[in-house]
């Protein structure tokens, strides 16, 4: 698993890549906690995480993305989901995330809600 940040105006950018099981959750649960931590305090933490490139995640995965939208949320923010495949499409149906999740096709759409 792999993950880069980016900035398009004031919105965070989160490219994650890969298998995003066990312990790689760990890993990218410490990577974004990171990533938010340096937004500063006066800024709102607006965060696009772009899954377009996870081609596998699991319950410890889905962890992650519900502990980053809560830190997000502390910091008075908004965290976006984009470009989900279809697998991942339906594990966040199934789990029935889609009602905590704001989530768009592509990058450009997330963007363009904030």
């Amino acid at each position: 698993m792999r993950i880069q940040s980016r900035r398009r105006g004031d919105v965070m950018i989160l490219d994650i890549q890969g298998r995003v099981v066990g312990d790689a959750s760990l890993d990218l649960r410490r990577s974004i906690n990171g990533w938010i931590a340096e937004i500063p305090d006066d800024e709102k933490a607006n965060v696009i995480l772009n899954l377009s490139k996870v081609n596998m995640m699991d319950s410890s995965g889905l962890g992650v993305l519900v502990s980053s939208y809560t830190t997000v949320q502390k910091k008075g923010g908004r965290l976006a989901l984009a470009g989900l495949g279809k697998g991942l499409q339906n594990l966040i149906a199934i789990t029935k995330l889609t009602r905590v999740f704001d989530i768009y096709e592509d990058e450009d759409a997330a963007i363009a809600s904030f």
